[in-house]
C-alpha cells in the first residue's frame, strides 16, 4: 500500500477553497454592480438624453412616444414626475403641435384623460407598431411626412380591446422624425354602428 501524503492533499484542498471563494465573492460584487446600474422603465424615460439618443426612425420614435403613455396611463409615474414625462413626451412633437398645445395645456388634459382611464376601469396594457415596411411616406411642399399605424391593448375592466390609431410624423430640419399629432381610426365595425371613442 502506498502513503497518502496527507499534507500535500489538505494544501490542494485549501487552494480550491480560497479559488472558490474568490470567484464566488467577484461574481457577487459584479451581480451587485449590475443590480445598482440597471434602471427601471420609469427612470429611464423620466431620463431619457434627447440630445444624444434622439430616435433615427419614424417606428422608434412612435415607440418611444407609446412607452410614455403606457407608464402615464399605467399609473407608473409618481405625481412629481407626471410633469417630466409630460416635459420628455413633448421633445417628441413637431413644432406646430407644441404651438397648438401648451405644456400646461397638454399636462392638464393628459391628468383628465388619465382620471377618465382610470373611472372606466381602462388599463393600457401594451402596443404594438407597424413594421418598418408598412409606413406611408410622402413629401408636400419639400417636407417629409410618414403615417405609421398602432395598435393599443387595453382591458375594460376584464375584457381586452384593440383602438386602432394612426400617427403623422414630419422631419424637421436636422432629421429628426417629430410626431404631428395621432388619432383614433374608426374599424369597419364602428363604422357600421356609427360608434366612435
Amino acid at each position: 500500500m502506498k502513503k497518502v501524503n496527507t499534507k500535500g492533499f489538505v494544501i490542494i484542498i485549501l487552494i480550491l477553497v480560497v479559488v472558490g471563494l474568490g470567484y464566488y465573492t467577484r461574481l457577487l460584487n459584479q451581480t451587485k454592480r449590475q443590480s445598482t446600474t440597471t434602471k427601471t422603465e420609469v427612470q429611464q424615460l423620466l431620463e431619457y438624453d434627447f440630445e444624444e439618443n434622439y430616435p433615427k426612425t419614424v417606428r422608434e420614435t412612435v415607440k418611444l412616444h407609446c412607452k410614455y403613455l403606457k407608464n402615464a396611463y399605467g399609473l407608473k409615474f409618481e405625481e412629481e414626475q407626471f410633469p417630466i414625462a409630460n416635459s420628455n413626451m413633448r421633445k417628441l412633437y413637431d413644432e406646430e403641435l407644441l404651438a397648438y398645445n401648451s405644456e400646461e395645456q397638454q399636462f392638464e388634459e393628459l391628468k383628465k384623460e388619465i382620471s377618465l382611464y382610470k373611472d372606466k376601469k381602462q388599463k393600457f396594457i401594451g402596443y404594438s407598431l407597424e413594421e418598418a415596411s408598412q409606413i406611408q411616406y410622402n413629401t408636400e411642399d419639400g417636407k417629409d411626412y410618414a403615417k405609421i399605424e398602432v395598435t393599443l391593448n387595453i382591458t375594460v375592466g376584464t375584457a381586452p380591446v384593440y383602438a386602432e390609431q394612426e400617427y403623422l410624423l414630419r422631419k424637421d430640419e436636422s432629421g429628426k422624425w417629430k410626431i404631428l399629432g395621432w388619432q383614433t381610426l374608426q374599424s369597419d365595425s364602428d363604422k357600421n354602428e356609427g360608434n366612435v371613442e
